[in-house]
């Protein structure tokens, strides 16, 4: 149901009429209205009508708008901010969070071609990169190394806008890629190298995610509170029965979600295997 209203909002102190098409809820229906009403304020951010970084109208406004509750208003509102589409600044309100990254499960191991395919610009900064010489048991046991053969730890953090939204740990064989060091490992695409220039098929991979709260290393470098939730991955890459590189990724819990597309042929393009979709939100 639709109704055309015309509503008065203050800007820089100067009163404008505009009119809207205005989706009403349905009381009568056994759907929420709290949830009635963040999808059709979702719908405004999805198709653009509530721009990146505007301001969303006031909780006053909301309840004159739909004729609800400052509860069903609020409850709204903090499922959206849940869902990282709208964030807080004290003090000032609640405005529309910055456009995500949007990348399918099954895509590309490169962060770089993702962020770029977006529209965002992609760094990396190098935190640590040398042999491992402690080694935890697991991961000696998925590469099947012997103990005289060494593996690189290579640790970055991914950024988008300079925004940190990733930490990546990879673990590599030395005998995979024994010169990946010498390389610039701020812009290189790791796994473009170790295709082309290491020569490596990679055939499938395995992915494990989990919840964690983030600790303090993680915090450092990822810029966000100790605690805070965030999204554990851990791929191990394949070519043919050997694993040949372990990728373990911390992604800020406040920043992006999974997207994944199912089909009959949804593993043709297994070469690849998983893909992020990134939020990136203005602080």
């Amino acid at each position: 149901m639709f109704s055309n209203l015309n509503l008065i909002m203050k800007d820089n102190g100067l009163n404008i009429c505009r009119r809207e098409m205005i989706l009403l809820l349905d009381d009568k229906s056994i759907i929420p209205l709290y949830y009635q009403l963040k999808e059709i304020l979702k719908e405004k951010i999805k198709e653009g009508s509530w721009k990146e970084d505007s301001k969303v109208p006031s909780e006053r406004e909301l309840m004159d708008i739909y004729d609800v509750s400052r509860a069903t208003v609020r409850k709204a509102l903090s499922e959206l901010m849940i869902e990282g589409l709208i964030y807080t600044k004290q003090g000032v309100g609640t405005f529309v969070s910055k456009s995500k990254i949007e990348q399918n499960l099954i895509g590309e191991l490169s962060f770089n071609q993702q962020a770029l395919k977006q529209g965002l610009s992609p760094s990396s900064k190098v935190v640590y990169s040398s042999i491992d010489t402690r080694l935890s048991r697991r991961i000696n046991n998925i590469f099947e190394l012997t103990d005289s053969e060494n593996v690189f730890k290579i640790i970055r953090v991914r950024l988008a806008n300079r925004y940190p939204l990733i930490l990546e740990t990879l673990y590599i064989p030395y005998k995979y890629a024994p010169n990946i060091l010498k390389q610039d490992l701020e812009n290189i695409a790791v796994f473009e190298y170790l295709e082309k220039d290491c020569k490596l098929n990679f055939t499938h991979s395995t992915l494990d995610i989990e919840p964690v709260v983030i600790n303090e290393f993680e915090s450092k470098y990822l810029e966000v509170e100790i605690g805070q939730l965030a999204l554990s991955l851990e791929r191990v890459i394949y070519s043919d029965a050997h694993a040949v590189a372990i990728q373990q990724r911390i992604m800020r819990g406040d920043k992006g979600k999974f997207s994944l597309t199912l089909g009959e042929n949804s593993d043709s393009k297994s070469k690849y295997l998983v893909g992020l979709e990134f939020a990136e939100q203005s602080d």
